[in-house]
């Protein structure tokens, strides 16, 4: 076996004019071919890539090496080529006598090479690469979950040396485009309004995989409840529209709570909008965006390395105005070349200032700093005069130096690729903590900010990457943590798109927004439009709360599917639940001062479509010590006994999940898998498992996505996936423990 190539891209690799020809084609599970150019593959379709390399350069001989480099676009995490069952599968066909052998890399922008290991590759001779080659019985390969631009570029190594050229056909081009089947109609409008004032409503229609179908051109109906005016019973969407249409003059004549239902012909759900509060005189609103998203700007993992019309700086903060209805975001470079920060970051500050609509969108600058302490969002409160900033890399310390004490940039704490390492570097402050993102949910991250004495304000964010600004909560391949975090053999499923920041301020101005979140009135939710308010002794969540002789917390929800359940978690106790089986629910708690068992106390809500929201916790500044308590833990796993559950609606899929565990990871690591039930989320429909994972037999909750051509896989350690467990800290014993 030839040892493994040096990378092509980007350090070795030299545009040129070399003659390598492709030809790519994919061929679904139903036998429908599509072939370049114009090369057409439909997002979530299972089937197999076929990528013919055709020799008009010269003859290759030993050493020789030909890498294709992939941007913009992700076939699969790992694309093994010795074993035949396995999903993307790789096999190399070929039409020489040479010995040819093929190297696939793991989850990388060099996404294979084919080594000339002995004999003469001739000119006018081939070999084919087949990804997802189903003849062994692999189910195959998926195409991407989000529609885009895909890149291919051929890299040539004449001589094994290590230093590659470029062809002349470079780039090689195809679409990933939407399914045409409507899987949601996602209707959004404001969460608070007052009572006689126009507001907009924006509708999008949406595949399986969260994706807008701008092909669609049918009919929707709406179930408009008494009292809105301004909207139609019903809208013939057109090409023009492409997928999405806003309504600009909707208003409510009276107070109250609006649920508005929309439904089309070939879907048989009734889809409700997200609950508008209307009053005369609303107190204050609630300002939706996304304070962690990506475009255009990556040099490491290519996925947003063109600036296509859809990753471009001004397209993102359209498609977040109006397919997300935000009030509000930062789309920035997720990993700025350190040798093009100027000419990345002017497009983003020009795209801020060609945004910029107070009382309907306010964008803000931002960017992402890499230090080894973990990461960081650096977001600034303006966007005019800001300098370029350090390069990606710069120690923590410095990035601390330089922003931390500055009042007008946030260096928000986040969960996507690395989390933080307060051991390595502490911070004096943490203003801003994103508590869920597209990741997952991370509510250990708050536990742990919170008991090293940090008192952020919390935010949700997307940590979007390649998928559509502002859309819905979708299942992503290949983005979970399972894998790079924990140790699995393949990568398991992410959230890609959805989590976002509510924050409560008295109008939609930049000045306004940035001063709410210094005073943390903030919530997070995983996606969801939930309309939460939780006051503590009459305080806004967020406030400092003098602890005297009681404690008053008062809640009140609005969710936007029936609440499974409500939690106030007081320091590290769950201190009171309700299960109130509706979409609305108030309560006050009122304890003695001596019954209060923690320094913060915030509220976290689940829904039954898997939607999460938590607020930003009270903080309670207190005389007396903590008493000793009985309540449950914050993140309490109730004992389960597994294999005494009976049958249910996800036995059938208990076969299946087996059969993937046997063929992709240590099915020995997986004790009692028990079938639980079939959920409806607000991402797709998957049957649920709970099992005890590895030696220390972790409670684990498995969602088997089994809707999609190939079925998607989700691990959380707990049977619930709010982030029950320390990452930082289990993630590095179980990987050191698994991989040594």
């Amino acid at each position: 076996m030839a040892e493994r190539p040096v990378a092509a891209y980007p350090g070795n690799y030299t545009p040129g004019d070399l003659d390598i020809r492709l030809e790519m084609k994919f061929t679904d599970l139903e036998g429908n071919v599509r072939k370049s150019p114009c090369l057409e593959v439909v997002t979530g379709d299972a089937g197999t890539w076929e990528l013919r390399f055709e020799n008009h350069h010269a003859d290759l001989g030993p050493g020789a090496i030909i890498t294709l480099v992939r941007f913009n676009y992700q076939i699969a995490s790992d694309m093994p080529s010795d074993h035949p069952g396995k999903r993307d599968h790789c096999l190399l066909e070929k039409k020489t006598l040479a010995e040819l052998e093929l190297v696939t890399w793991k989850d990388s922008v060099n996404l294979l090479s084919v080594i000339v290991t002995s004999g003469q590759f001739r000119k006018g001779e081939s070999f084919t690469v087949m990804v997802g080659e189903r003849t062994g019985g692999s189910v195959g390969s998926e195409v991407f979950w989000s529609a885009t631009n895909g890149t291919f570029l051929i890299a040539l190594d004449t001589t094994g040396t290590g230093a590659f050229v470029g062809v002349s056909g470079n780039p090689f081009e195809f679409e990933a485009v939407a399914h045409h089947q409507v899987e949601l109609l996602r209707l959004l409008g404001p969460s608070v309004a007052k009572t006689g004032e126009t507001f907009r409503l924006h509708l999008g229609i949406y595949d399986r995989n969260r994706n807008i179908i701008e092909t669609y051109t049918g009919q929707v109906d709406f179930d408009i409840p008494e009292g809105l005016y301004g909207l139609p019973s019903s809208y013939q969407f057109r090409s023009e529209d492409k997928g999405l249409k806003i309504f600009d003059h909707v208003a409510a004549q009276g107070s109250g709570v609006y649920r508005i239902g929309v439904s089309e012909a070939t879907s048989s759900e009734t889809f409700r909008s997200n609950p508008t509060l209307v009053s005369d005189s609303p107190d204050a609103y609630v300002y939706w965006g996304d304070v962690h998203a990506h475009g255009w700007g990556d040099s490491t993992m290519h996925l947003m390395h063109a600036r296509t019309k859809k990753l471009d700086p001004v397209s993102r903060h359209k498609q977040g105005r109006d397919i997300g209805r935000y009030d509000f975001a930062c789309p920035a470079s997720m990993s700025m070349d350190p040798d093009k920060r100027e000419e990345i970051w002017e497009p983003y500050r020009e795209a801020c200032e060609n945004m910029d609509e107070p009382g309907r969108y306010i964008p803000f600058l931002a960017y992402e700093a890499h230090p080894k302490a973990g990461d960081r969002q650096v977001i600034f409160k303006e966007y005019k005069t800001e300098p370029i900033p350090p390069k990606m890399r710069t120690d923590m310390e410095e990035v601390d130096q330089v922003f931390g004490k500055r009042d007008d940039v946030l260096l928000q704490v986040h969960i996507g690729g690395n989390t933080p390492r307060w051991d390595l570097y502490q911070p004096e402050r943490e203003r801003f903590l994103e508590v869920c993102s597209g990741f997952g949910c991370a509510e250990w991250l708050l536990q742990k900010g919170l008991q090293l004495g940090y008192r952020p304000a919390v935010c949700g964010a997307s940590d979007l990457h390649l998928g559509l600004m502002g859309g819905p909560r979708a299942v992503e391949t290949f983005r979970g943590r399972f894998g790079p975090k924990y140790p699995m053999k393949q990568r398991d499923w992410a959230y890609g798109t959805g989590p976002v920041t509510a924050i409560i301020a008295p109008e939609l101005t930049r000045d306004s927004l940035w001063q709410s979140i210094e005073d943390r009135n903030t919530y997070a939710t995983s996606g969801s439009r939930i309309l939460l308010k939780v006051t503590g002794n009459g305080l806004y969540a967020g406030s400092d709360l003098l602890l005297k002789d009681k404690l008053e917390i008062s809640i009140r929800c609005h969710a936007c599917e029936e609440i499974e359940t409500i939690e106030l978690i007081i320091g590290e106790h769950t201190a009171a639940s309700w299960h109130p089986n509706s979409p609305d629910f108030v309560e006050n708690v009122r304890m003695d001062a001596d019954q209060v068992p923690g320094e913060w106390a915030y509220v976290r809500v689940s829904q039954t479509d898997g939607e999460y929201a938590w607020s930003t916790p009270l903080y309670i500044q207190r005389d007396t010590p903590l008493p000793s308590t009985n309540l449950p833990a914050w993140n309490d796993q109730e004992s389960l006994q597994l294999d005494a559950m009976a049958q249910n609606d996800a036995t059938p899929y208990l076969s299946a999940l087996v059969a993937y565990l046997k063929l992709e990871e240590d099915p020995d690591r997986f004790r009692s898998i028990t079938p639980v039930g079939v959920l409806k989320l607000s991402m797709g429909t998957c049957a649920l498992f709970y099992c005890h994972w590895s030696d220390e037999k972790l409670p684990m909750s498995i969602r088997w996505f089994f809707e999609f051509d190939i079925p998607k896989i989700r691990y959380d350690l707990g049977w619930r996936d709010y982030g029950a467990y320390d990452e930082n800290d289990l993630g590095p014993r179980m990987m050191a423990k698994y991989k040594a």
